[in-house]
């Protein structure tokens, strides 16, 4: 009888993997008992700042997991809001969830889809952002003619400079929307995804920037006396720190929320920035397809089943191994001849930029807490769409 195979990523506990002989690879892998860990993880952090809140603070975008699944694990333990681009609007209605917000600049054809689903599920709240009286237009001429009204985010520019408007214009922004019909003002919303700085203070740093300019037009609307019921902020370098600062300056008037994605599954870049701040809970099981030149050979798997855009894999479960090149379906690595490598032999690696790799895989395998493959197949419903 073979050993049960244990695979070791860098800073990660062991993984462990049953007859991993009948999955077909390359094969994405969620190892359950991580991603529960995870939300725990993620719990606490909010409550050290909010103490007994539970999820509440929590609106995660679920760009990253992309799985019916996995929202529904989440719903299980206790999150009630969350954030979506268009392609994984229907997948989340799915899953159950009664709030939605949509972080997307809608043009007109994602407007009018939107609209329909509006209409059709009435007991749900969708949330849509405005970032400029362009996108207004849009969204008042279609709510207009489908009959429908937004429920708006103000989407402001904090320093990431890709979307929203300048915060010195946001509240002329709100004056105009507040005098058309279609729209019901919801909240602000920042996020400050160029925050991706290499040492923590440098984050916290820049997260107090963009905070303070969040903070500025909050105060704005305040002097007003025009009340905000939600502030959506963040991704997940900066939740800690943008949740620390908001919580601080506005208080319990207001519901600030932060909108990490990554968190639940983590990945290898991420582990670089912030050793150890949650698990790498889902990961990628590959095979050696071919053995060449001396301390080389060459994996089962190709950038059509990992995401390059952030840089090479780096975390492979066997020591020493050192990417070399990446093609559609090939990755070659190099190792420093201290170990054996055989055709067949498994190889698991952490993505490097995973929320791009779940959406490479048209399903995935539910790994249990000892190694038992809990479900074969879940779709990811989410992707593509």
């Amino acid at each position: 009888m073979n050993a049960m195979p244990i695979f070791t990523l860098p800073g990660q506990a062991p993984y462990v993997l049953q007859t991993p002989e009948s999955l077909t690879t390359p094969r994405l892998l969620v190892f359950r008992d991580r991603v529960e860990r995870n939300l725990q993880r993620m719990q606490a952090y909010l409550e050290e700042i909010a103490p007994a809140s539970g999820y509440r603070h929590l609106c995660p975008h679920v760009k990253t997991n992309k799985s019916s699944l996995l929202t529904g694990w989440l719903q299980k333990a206790g999150v009630g809001y969350f954030k979506t681009t268009m392609r994984e609007v229907e997948m989340t209605i799915n899953a159950g969830a009664q709030d939605l917000f949509v972080a997307y600049p809608l043009l007109e054809h994602d407007a009018r889809e939107l609209a329909h689903l509006v209409r059709k599920f009435r007991q749900i709240k969708f949330n849509v952002q405005v970032g400029s009286l362009a996108h207004a237009e849009i969204l008042q001429r279609i709510g207009q003619i489908e009959q429908v009204t937004w429920h708006f985010f103000i989407d402001l520019d904090v320093g990431m400079h890709r979307t929203g408007i300048a915060p010195e214009d946001a509240f002329s922004l709100y004056t105009h929307l507040a005098k058309q019909n279609e729209f019901i003002f919801a909240g602000l919303h920042g996020y400050d995804g160029h925050i991706h700085h290499a040492t923590a203070a440098e984050r916290r740093a820049e997260s107090q920037r963009a905070m303070e300019k969040l903070s500025a037009v909050f105060q704005h609307f305040r002097r007003e006396r025009v009340h905000i019921p939600r502030v959506i902020v963040a991704g997940t370098p900066a939740f800690r720190f943008d949740f620390e600062i908001l919580h601080g300056a506005i208080g319990d008037e207001t519901l600030v929320q932060v909108s990490p994605g990554t968190w639940i599954f983590w990945d290898s870049n991420y582990e670089r920035l912030a050793p150890g701040e949650f698990e790498i809970a889902a990961v990628i099981l590959a095979q050696v397809m071919d053995i060449g030149q001396p301390h080389r050979f060459t994996l089962n798997l190709g950038h059509k089943r990992w995401s390059v855009d952030s840089g090479p894999v780096r975390f492979f479960s066997r020591p020493g191994l050192k990417f070399v090149s990446v093609s559609e379906e090939h990755t070659v690595l190099a190792h420093e001849g201290k170990e054996t490598f055989q055709i067949g032999d498994y190889v698991l690696l952490a993505p490097h930029h995973v929320c791009p790799t779940i959406n490479l895989y048209e399903e995935f395998s539910v790994i249990g807490e000892h190694g038992e493959i809990e479900i074969a197949a879940s779709p990811v419903d989410g992707r593509n769409r």
